[in-house]
C-alpha cells in the first residue's frame, strides 16, 4: 500500500511538472501584417499553424492575437501577397510584412462580358494595373500618361506636351488604316468616349486637317486615384467578346469600391512644379551670318537692328522666354469608405490644377464620385457608380501653321534672336519676320480654350436564381451612360499683329459638342459541377448607342474685346454634324474548367451596326483558347518549378466603318439664285463591311521558387482582312472616290515580361519587373494602286502603302525610279522594354523607379525644316563635313533624309523616394485617430537620353491616326514633373 501511495505521488508530480513545463512555453502573439511595399494594414490575413488548423484573422486594421507554444510555425496567407513562415520565439509582438504576390495567381481578369477567371487559369498575355502602379509611385498627369512603360505590346506616342494629356495608345501594331487605331475603353462596363474633340484650331491657322488642332482625347477627364485597377486585353484573341468595335484592343477600368469594417477615410496633396524636359537650344547671330543669309537687299536693314540689339542687350533666348515657365502643380483627393455586409459605399472628390511651360497654358479637373454596393437578400445584389467631371484646357498656339501667325513655336523658329519681342508700355512691338506675328503678344492675348462636363452612370443588378455547391444561376443586368458637354472657344483679337492687315480682323470659333454612349447588356450565366469538371455557360445580348451631336461657328471682324458671334462682320459654320449609331451584339460562352488543371473556353459574338454597309446583317466574331496548368498535375515533381501553364488562343474581331462611309451625300450649290444640292464626288458603297482582325496567340506562364520569379512569353500573329481604302474612280460621271474593303495586312510579335522578389524580409522587399516587346507589320494585300500618304509629302518624309512593306514604312526623296522613294525606315520601333524596381527598406523607407527604353523607329522632323528656313536650327552654323557651306545651308535639298531620324530614347519615366511613420508613432502622437501618414517626393521623366534632335522623340503631330504617328511640327514640348507627395489615412 505505501509503495502505490508512492508511486501514485510521483506520477502527480511529474504530470504537474509536465504541465508547468507546457504553459510556461505557450505565448500570446499578438500583432499587425502590413503590405511589405506600402507598410499598409491588411485585413483578412488568414493565420495557421503550418500543416495544421486555422487560428484567426486579422482585422480591418490589420490586427491579430493567438495562444500557440514555443517554435511553432505560423503560417501568413492573403490573396495577392506571398505567404510567409514566422517560427515562434521568445517574442510577444509580431510586425509581418508581406510581399505582393507577383504573380497574382488568384486575381480575377474579364474573360466575358459577365464574368471573369482566375489568371492562374487565364488562356490569355492579359496586361493587368493595380491601383499602386498606377498611382504609387508618382501621380501621373492623365490615366492614359500612367500606361507608359507598363504595358507590353504598346506603342504610346504623346500628340502634345500640353497638360491635359493628348495620347495616342497602339496595341500589337497596325490594326486600321483608316479606321479605328485606338482601344476600346470599357469603365465598370461603361463604353467610355475617349474622341479627340474638335476645337476649329487647324482653322485659324490653316493647317489643313482637323487632326491638328491639337485637343486632347478625354481620358484626360478621369480621376486616376479612383481606379482600381486596369485591365488591357491587348489581341483579337482576348477582345473577341467585344465584337465589332475590339480590333484595337480593350482597355478595362475598374474604380475602387468599399469594404465592410471601419470606415476609412484617405486624404492626399500633391504639390510640386514642372519645367521645360530639355532645351534644344538656337543658333547664334552675328554679322557675317546676317550677310550670309538675308538677300542683299534687306542685310543694311538686319545688320542695324543686329546692332541696335547688341547695344540695348536685346539679345532674346527665345526658348527660355517661351517655354521657360516653371508652374505649379498641385492636386488634392479626399475618399470615404467603408460600409456593412450589405451596404459598401466609396466617395471621393478631387481638385487639380496644373500649369503648363508656356505662360497662359494649364489644365484643371473637379472630380466627384460614389459608388454604392447593395445586397438586398441572399439573391438579389445591385451597384450604382456615379461619377461627375469638370475640365479646364488652356492649351496655347503650336503645332503648325500655313496663314496668320498662330504658331509660337513656327514663328520663334523664323525669328532671328536679336528681335525683342517683349511689350513697352504694354504694346508689343510689330515682328518683321514669320508670318507678321509677335509671338508673345499671341501667347498672351490668343484664347485656345475647352471646358468639359461630365457624367459617367454604371448601374448592376444581379440576380441569383440557384447557388449551391455543385450549381449556380445568374442573371446579370448591366447599364451604363456616358454624357459629355464641351464647349470650345478660339480667339485671335483684331489688333493682334497678324489680324491688322486682313479686310476682316478678329477672329473667333465657337465650338459646342455634346456626345451620348448609352449601353445595356443581360446575360444569363450558369455554372454547373460534374464529377471533376466545371461547366460555365453564359449567352446574352449587348446593345450599345452612340450619339454626337457638334457645331463650329465663326466669326471675322470683330471689333477690340468683342467677342460675341453675333457681332461679327462675317459668319460662317465650319462644321455641323449630328450622327447616331446603334449597335446590337448576342453572345455565347462555354468555360469547360478540369480541376484547374486543363481550362478551355469557347465562344462566338454576333454583331449588327448601323455603320455596316447592311446595317440589319449580323456579322459572327468566335474565340477559343485552352490553358493547361502542367504543375497541377500529379506528375509533376519538379519543386523548383511552381507554376508551369502552357496556353494557345485564337479570336476575331472587327473594326466598324466611318460614319457616312456607307451612303453618298450631298453638298449645296446655288444655281441661277436658286438654293439646291448635288451628289459629292465621294460615293457611299452599301457594300461595305467590318474590317476583322484574326490572332493566333501562343504562350507560356513559368513561375520558379514558389512565383518568387515568373517569366510570362507571349508569340502572336494577328491578321487583319477587308481593309477599308479610298478607290479613285474616273472623274467622267462626276464620282472621284469611294470607300472600298480592299487590303490586308499581318501584325507578328513577341511580349516578355520577367517579374521577380530578389530579395524579401522584414527589412527589406523588393520587387523587379524587365518588360521587352516588338511588332512588325506587313501589307499583304492591296487591291488599289500603290501610294503614299502623309501631310508634307516625299521630300521631308511620307508613308508608303504598298503589299509586302509595313504600312508605317517611311519613304522619301530622292526618287530612285518613277514611284519608287528612297526607304528610311519605320516609325514602329526595332523593340522596346523597361525596367521598374520597388524597395521598401528599414521599416518604412521606399523606392521606386521606372526605366523606358525604345530601339529605333523613325521620326520625320519637319521642324528642322522650317528651323533651317529661319536660320535657328541650334547647328546651323556648324560645318559638319567642312566643305565650306554652313549645315543649315548644306542640308537644303538632301532629301528626306536629313528630316527622317532616329526615335530611340532611354526614359526615367518615373521615380519615388517615400517614409511611412511606424505605427508606434502615430499611434502615440495622434492615439488611434489615424491609420498611417506617408510623405515623399516623386518625379516624371526626369532624365531623357536621346540623340533625337527635337524635343521628342514620341511626339505625333496629326493626334490618334492610324499611321501617320511619327510627325514632329512644333508640337508643345513635353515638360519633366516634381512633387512633394503626402497620404494620411484615418
Amino acid at each position: 500500500m505505501k509503495s502505490n501511495f508512492y508511486k501514485t505521488l510521483l506520477l502527480i508530480c511529474f504530470g504537474l511538472s509536465l504541465a508547468q513545463t507546457g504553459f510556461a512555453q505557450s505565448l500570446k502573439i499578438t500583432g499587425q501584417v502590413r503590405s511589405a511595399s506600402d507598410k499598409l494594414p491588411l485585413p483578412g490575413v488568414s493565420i495557421s499553424i503550418k500543416n495544421g488548423a486555422g487560428l484567426s484573422t486579422t482585422d480591418t486594421q490589420g490586427n491579430f492575437s493567438v495562444n500557440v507554444p514555443l517554435s511553432t510555425v505560423l503560417v501568413f496567407n492573403s490573396i495577392g501577397f506571398l505567404s510567409q513562415l514566422v517560427t515562434i520565439k521568445n517574442e510577444n509582438v509580431l510586425i509581418i510584412s508581406l510581399s505582393d504576390d507577383i504573380a497574382a495567381l488568384e486575381e480575377v481578369v474579364v474573360t466575358g462580358l459577365a464574368s471573369g477567371i482566375k489568371r492562374s487559369n487565364l488562356a490569355n498575355a492579359v496586361t493587368s494595373i493595380s491601383s499602386k502602379e498606377l498611382t504609387g509611385t508618382t501621380p501621373p498627369q492623365t490615366v492614359d500618361k500612367a500606361l507608359y512603360g507598363k504595358v507590353p505590346g504598346a506603342n504610346i506616342r504623346a500628340n502634345s506636351g500640353a497638360p491635359g494629356g493628348g495620347i495616342s495608345v497602339q496595341l500589337r501594331g497596325i490594326s486600321s488604316l483608316q479606321g479605328a487605331s485606338q482601344p476600346l475603353y470599357i469603365i465598370d462596363g461603361v463604353y467610355l468616349n475617349n474622341n479627340v474633340l474638335r476645337t476649329g484650331r487647324s482653322t485659324l491657322s490653316a493647317a489643313g486637317t482637323q487632326g491638328e488642332d491639337d485637343a486632347s482625347n478625354r481620358l484626360a477627364d478621369l480621376n486616376a486615384n479612383d481606379i482600381e485597377n486596369i485591365e488591357v486585353l491587348k489581341g483579337s484573341s482576348a477582345s473577341a467578346i467585344y465584337g465589332t468595335r475590339a480590333n484595337a484592343g480593350v482597355i478595362i477600368i475598374t474604380t475602387k469600391r468599399g469594404k465592410a469594417g471601419k470606415t476609412r477615410i484617405s486624404f492626399s496633396q500633391d504639390a510640386g512644379f514642372s519645367k521645360l524636359q530639355k532645351k534644344v537650344g538656337a543658333a547664334t547671330w552675328n554679322e557675317e551670318k546676317i550677310r550670309l543669309f538675308f538677300p542683299k537687299e534687306t542685310q543694311d536693314l538686319e545688320l542695324k537692328r543686329y546692332q541696335d540689339a547688341l547695344s540695348s542687350n536685346g539679345i532674346t533666348d527665345f526658348e527660355q522666354l517661351i517655354y521657360g515657365e516653371i508652374p505649379a502643380i498641385w492636386s488634392s483627393n479626399l475618399s470615404v469608405s467603408g460600409g456593412t455586409e450589405k451596404t459598401k459605399f466609396y466617395v471621393s472628390g478631387n481638385l487639380s490644377d496644373e500649369g503648363g511651360i508656356i505662360k497662359h497654358t494649364g489644365f484643371q479637373r473637379k472630380s466627384i464620385r460614389l459608388n454604392l454596393d447593395q445586397k438586398i437578400n441572399d439573391w438579389i445584389n445591385f451597384s450604382i457608380n456615379s461619377n461627375y467631371l469638370n475640365t479646364n484646357s488652356d492649351r496655347g498656339f503650336t503645332g503648325n501653321q500655313n496663314v496668320s501667325g498662330t504658331s509660337i513655336g513656327y514663328i520663334g523658329g523664323y525669328t532671328p534672336n536679336y528681335y525683342n519681342p517683349r511689350p513697352v508700355n504694354g504694346i508689343y512691338p510689330d515682328n518683321p519676320y514669320s508670318a507678321d506675328q509677335n509671338p508673345l503678344e499671341l501667347r498672351d492675348r490668343g484664347i485656345n480654350n475647352s471646358k468639359i462636363n461630365r457624367f459617367i452612370q454604371a448601374a448592376n443588378l444581379n440576380l441569383h436564381f440557384l447557388q449551391n455547391e455543385k450549381a449556380n444561376i445568374k442573371l446579370a443586368i448591366q447599364g451604363g451612360v456616358d454624357y459629355l458637354n464641351s464647349r470650345s472657344k478660339q480667339y485671335l483679337p483684331d489688333d493682334i499683329q497678324s489680324q491688322k492687315s486682313l479686310e476682316n480682323p478678329g477672329d473667333l470659333v465657337i465650338g459646342s459638342e455634346q456626345n451620348t454612349n448609352v449601353n445595356l447588356q443581360a446575360f444569363l450565366i450558369y455554372g454547373q459541377q460534374l464529377n471533376k469538371f466545371h461547366f460555365t455557360t453564359q449567352f446574352g445580348g449587348v446593345f450599345l448607342q452612340t450619339q454626337s451631336n457638334q457645331l463650329l461657328n465663326r466669326g471675322q471682324g470683330l471689333v477690340n474685346r468683342q467677342e460675341n458671334l453675333k457681332q461679327a462682320a462675317v459668319q460662317s459654320i465650319l462644321s455641323q454634324y449630328d450622327q447616331k449609331v446603334k449597335d446590337f451584339g448576342m453572345v455565347f460562352q462555354e468555360e469547360i474548367n478540369f480541376e484547374d488543371k486543363v481550362i478551355s473556353t469557347f465562344g462566338v459574338r454576333f454583331d449588327k451596326s448601323t455603320l455596316n454597309g447592311d446595317a440589319d446583317k449580323f456579322y459572327a466574331f468566335p474565340k477559343a483558347s485552352t490553358a493547361i496548368n502542367l504543375t497541377k498535375f500529379d506528375f509533376w515533381k519538379v519543386p523548383v518549378i511552381s507554376q508551369l501553364k502552357l496556353r494557345v488562343a485564337y479570336g476575331q474581331t472587327g473594326g466598324l466603318a466611318s460614319f457616312g462611309d456607307t451612303y453618298t451625300s450631298l453638298r449645296p450649290v446655288v444655281t441661277g439664285g436658286l438654293v439646291g444640292s448635288v451628289i459629292s464626288s465621294t460615293a457611299g458603297n452599301r457594300d461595305i463591311k467590318p474590317e476583322r482582325a484574326g490572332e493566333l496567340e501562343l504562350g507560356a506562364d513559368i513561375g520558379f521558387l514558389k512565383n518568387r520569379i515568373v517569366l510570362e512569353a507571349t508569340y502572336y500573329n494577328k491578321k487583319v482582312t477587308d481593309l477599308i481604302q479610298d478607290l479613285k474612280l474616273a472623274g467622267a460621271s462626276g464620282i472621284t472616290l469611294k470607300k472600298v474593303n480592299a487590303a490586308d495586312l499581318i501584325n507578328k510579335g513577341v511580349e516578355l515580361s520577367l517579374t521577380g522578389v530578389p530579395f524579401s524580409s522584414k527589412d527589406l522587399s523588393w520587387t523587379s519587373r524587365i518588360l521587352f516587346w516588338k511588332n512588325t507589320s506587313k501589307l499583304t494585300r492591296l487591291k488599289v494602286p500603290a501610294y503614299t500618304a502623309g501631310i508634307y509629302g516625299p521630300s521631308y518624309g511620307t508613308y508608303l502603302f504598298k503589299e509586302g512593306f509595313s504600312p508605317t514604312a517611311i519613304v522619301g526623296t530622292p526618287q530612285l525610279a518613277p514611284g519608287q522613294y528612297t526607304v528610311y525606315g519605320d516609325s514602329q520601333a526595332d523593340f522596346q522594354s523597361s525596367w521598374y524596381n520597388s524597395i521598401s527598406f528599414l521599416d518604412g523607407f521606399s523606392f521606386s523607379s521606372l526605366l523606358d527604353w525604345r530601339k529605333g523607329g523613325k521620326i520625320m522632323n519637319i521642324t528642322l525644316y522650317n528651323t533651317d528656313n529661319g536660320g535657328t536650327t541650334k547647328d546651323w552654323n556648324e560645318d559638319y563635313n567642312n566643305n565650306g557651306i554652313p549645315n543649315g545651308r548644306d542640308r537644303e535639298g538632301k532629301g528626306a533624309g536629313v528630316y527622317v531620324q532616329d526615335a530611340s530614347y532611354l526614359k526615367l519615366r518615373e521615380v519615388a523616394f517615400n517614409y511611412t511613420l511606424s505605427k508606434k508613432f502615430t499611434q502615440r502622437f495622434f492615439r488611434n485617430a489615424v491609420d498611417q501618414i506617408r510623405f515623399g517626393v516623386s518625379a516624371t521623366n526626369l532624365l531623357t537620353i536621346s540623340k533625337y534632335k527635337g524635343y521628342d522623340p514620341e511626339v505625333s503631330s496629326f493626334g490618334t491616326g492610324a499611321t501617320n504617328t511619327g510627325s514632329d511640327l512644333f508640337n508643345f514640348p513635353p515638360s519633366k514633373r516634381f512633387l512633394f507627395n503626402l497620404r494620411i489615412d484615418l
